[in-house]
């Protein structure tokens, strides 16, 4: 186990909920990515030795995700994990924050700054390959449809990474032994659930315009070897929010808070510091 952080879980609203946390000074939350194997640990535990360095750091599995219970909402998903996430700060006495999130924990961040107020009290926030599925490529089918095995952990993290060298066979059975935990598989799963007819293009169209009066500081984060988003998806939606800033990773996949460590920490500290 690193010697990073500190594994913590505790109920927050009856529910089992485990987070990692290190460092002292300004309060930084990390949200992590939304695919099979996902946890706050495999996303953020390259990164929060050096983060630590600066700031506190809370970095949570979301519901449904590592260590935290397998739950999920159909009558409101995105509004029952932040309501979730808003009461695991209260809990740990974490009030106003900087935020970053990975993949859909950066589109977690987004949905919560269009609502009114934020479930989440956020001073600034970074999403990082992530922009709540509006820019989304027809890869992101291969990243949804995984039936568990090694093997096809092994296929979708090749979409994650843009050097082989970070798919080691530790790095793979761990996810597949995470994604195969107790209830992990079927809570992921019930998000790929829709009613028939729902027609999604006049939800996306909405929550662009809601994004268009966001005023939270915001980050975007991309890569350019990222086969989830579509190429230019930064820069759609860099104009469509105000005041915010783009910053691209040139040999990074969807991670560059592991395959570019060091730069992805300076670039983030830069941001919500300045």
């Amino acid at each position: 186990m690193s010697t990073d952080y500190l594994h913590r879980t505790l109920r927050v609203g009856g529910i089992e909920t485990h987070y990692l946390e290190a460092g002292e000074g300004p309060d930084l939350v990390l949200l992590h990515g939304g695919e099979y194997g996902a946890s706050a640990e495999a996303t953020w535990s390259a990164a929060i030795g050096k983060l630590a360095e600066t700031f506190h750091i809370i970095a949570p599995d979301m519901l449904g995700y590592g260590r935290t219970a397998k739950i999920y909402s159909f009558s409101d998903p995105s509004g029952f994990r932040l309501t979730h996430l808003a009461q695991l700060m209260d809990v740990v006495g974490v009030g106003e924050a900087f935020y970053a999130g990975n993949s859909a924990g950066g589109g977690t961040l987004l949905r919560s700054a269009v609502r009114s107020p934020s479930p989440l009290r956020m001073k600034k926030m970074v999403t990082i390959c992530g922009n709540a599925g509006v820019f989304k490529s027809d890869f992101q089918a291969d990243i949804e449809d995984y039936t568990p095995s090694p093997e096809n952990m092994r296929k979708l993290l090749k979409l994650l990474f843009h050097d082989e060298k970070w798919l080691t066979p530790e790095c793979v059975e761990s996810r597949y032994t995470d994604s195969i935990a107790p209830g992990a598989w079927e809570a992921l799963s019930a998000a790929r659930l829709k009613r028939p007819g729902l027609e999604r293009g006049s939800t996306v169209e909405a929550f662009k315009k809601q994004l268009s009066g966001v005023d939270v500081p915001l980050l975007i984060i991309s890569c350019d070897h990222d086969p989830l988003n579509q190429s230019d998806w930064d820069e759609r939606l860099q104009a469509i929010v105000p005041g915010s800033r783009v910053h691209r990773f040139r040999d990074s996949a969807h991670e560059p808070q592991i395959e570019e460590r060091d730069a992805f920490v300076e670039v983030l500290t830069d941001f919500l510091l300045s």
